[in-house]
């Protein structure tokens, strides 16, 4: 699974947001970021279609988170990016050039895909932004176990030859 850069940008902005509090200006938020303005406004924008951010115009406006951080949870900040690691399209991305799968039918991987995602979705699901700041728990390494934990991405490497 790869997060995109909208994703990874979405998630530091709101984890941004509930460290500091209140309301942020793009400028303010680009500028704690290191992020082009451009970036963080359309970054902004998709979380704000997707109610997690709130607008306040005029001179002393913003933006701020629209819930608790404990009430956001890492699941809903990439959703509102609409992108999922077995799409609909996954299967056409997946046999160039034709219009189905050529194993559509008898697809043994299909199933380990959709449960990937799921798996992942729930584990998302079970993390709030609190947790990521510290605001339930008070420590930033109070984040769910799941099964496979032990392992450190390096250990599924393959060896080139």
């Amino acid at each position: 699974m790869r997060i995109t850069k909208s994703e990874e940008y979405g998630l530091r902005l709101v984890l941004r947001l509930a460290v500091e509090g209140g309301q942020r200006t793009i400028r303010e938020l680009a500028e704690s970021e290191r992020l082009p303005e451009a970036t963080v406004a359309k970054v902004i924008s998709k979380l704000r279609r997707s109610g997690i951010v709130t607008a306040e115009r005029g001179r002393n406006g913003g933006y701020s988170l629209s819930k608790q951080a404990s009430e956001i949870t890492i699941a809903t900040v990439v959703g509102a990016f609409e992108s999922t690691i077995y799409g609909p399209d996954f299967c056409t991305r997946m046999t160039p050039g034709e219009e189905r799968c050529a194993n559509e039918t008898d697809c043994g991987l299909r199933p380990v895909w959709h449960g990937l995602t799921a798996v992942i979705g729930d584990f998302l699901s079970n993390i709030t932004v609190a947790d990521i700041v510290g605001g339930t728990t008070g420590r930033r390494d109070g984040l769910p176990m799941v099964a496979g934990q032990q392992h450190r991405p390096s250990d599924f490497m393959m060896e080139r030859r």
